[in-house]
């Protein structure tokens, strides 16, 4: 029996219809869907994020994006209130604190980003006029301690001491270097006006605004001399039949005076009897012409820095007059001369002098 054509094709269109009927409802739904999801935007402490949602409140998106608000927390729109396509979402966290204004804690939930916007939280005003610390533009932490305290002015009245001056006073019957003191001092009294600044109970600065001396003070007397010291008096040399004798050379021994013009030099010794010195004959004129006495030495000198003539004292020599001059001696050098005892006695003398530098006093006239 042959299969009829007609009711197999009525089959297969029945089929397609069905195919085709299922594509349009999957087609249908996604569209749906697609018009249903929306964009929003989330900004949270400033920091902004974009997100998609088919969510219907603002509670539902902050759930999607893992935001859970704490106390304090401020949220625009309210969490209830219903999102659309393009709703923005800014939630402002808080942070919490402790603010210790004059020792007392206050723990307060900050809407802010500054240790300003703490002490507004805590019902201070920033511009107070208080010590805070940290800063106030510093930005505030999770746990954070601020510390505020009061900053006031006081005056207050305090007895006090006048201390007293010291007085110089020149006397020419006392020496160049001698000190006494002829008069006591003796403090004065007085009272005296402070202005402080307070930080809390603790004072941080104190100013002198007035004073009033009830008693003055008794300054000290010192009398300094002004008297110079005589220069120590050269030992004379014994006359034998009927001359003088080549005077011994300086006295190492001599006492430095007590004032001078002072100047560092380079001290070497020679004598006599060196090479291109010419002897003894040479010193004897040197003495006879400038009348150096004996316990008195010479030396050799740079004209340009000591002028030949002048009186000097050498530590380890003694008293001389420049009287000498040399092609060695430049600049600030000396060359101390040794002649007592003869040649032999002379020469190690100066040996035992050696090179050394020292500081000689320039004697006036």
């Amino acid at each position: 029996m042959r299969t009829p054509v007609r009711p197999a094709r009525l089959l297969k269109n029945h089929h397609i219809a069905v195919v085709l009927l299922a594509v349009v409802v999957t087609a249908c739904t996604l569209t749906v869907f697609a018009w249903a999801e929306k964009g929003v935007t989330v900004v949270v402490d400033g920091r902004v994020a974009y997100h998609k949602t088919d969510a219907e409140t603002v509670a539902d998106v902050l759930q999607e994006v893992d935001i859970d608000l704490e106390e304090g927390d401020l949220v625009s729109p309210l969490p209830e209130q219903p999102v659309a396509d393009g709703t923005e979402i800014v939630v402002r966290q808080a942070v919490p604190v402790t603010v210790e204004c004059n020792g007392t804690p206050v723990e307060v939930n900050v809407i802010g980003t500054t240790v300003a916007d703490a002490l507004v939280a805590a019902g201070i005003d920033p511009s107070a006029g208080m010590a805070v610390d940290p800063p106030m533009d510093v930005r505030i932490s999770e746990k954070m301690t601020i510390t505020a305290t009061d900053v006031f002015l006081r005056v207050v009245k305090e007895d006090a001491s006048v201390a007293f001056e010291t007085v110089e006073e020149p006397d020419p019957t006392r020496f160049v270097g001698e000190r006494a003191l002829v008069q006591e001092g003796v403090e004065g009294r007085a009272i005296r006006v402070y202005q402080l600044v307070m930080q809390g109970d603790v004072e941080t600065t104190r100013t002198v605004k007035a004073e009033e001396v009830l008693v003055a003070p008794v300054p000290a007397v010192v009398k300094v001399g002004t008297k110079p010291r005589p220069l120590p008096q050269a030992p004379r040399v014994p006359r034998v039949a009927g001359r003088s004798q080549v005077p011994v050379g300086a006295d190492a021994g001599a006492a430095a005076p007590a004032s001078g013009e002072t100047m560092q030099v380079v001290a070497t010794a020679y004598t006599p009897w060196d090479p291109g010195c010419g002897g003894l004959s040479v010193i004897e004129r040197k003495i006879a012409m400038l009348g150096i006495p004996a316990g008195w030495g010479v030396i050799a000198v740079d004209p340009s820095v000591i002028p030949l003539g002048t009186r000097l004292y050498v530590p380890g020599y003694g008293y001389a007059y420049a009287a000498d001059t040399g092609g060695a001696i430049k600049g600030a050098r000396i060359d101390v001369c040794y002649w007592s005892g003869g040649p032999s006695v002379a020469h190690a003398t100066a040996m035992g002098w050696g090179r050394r530098t020292i500081t000689v006093t320039i004697l006036g006239d």
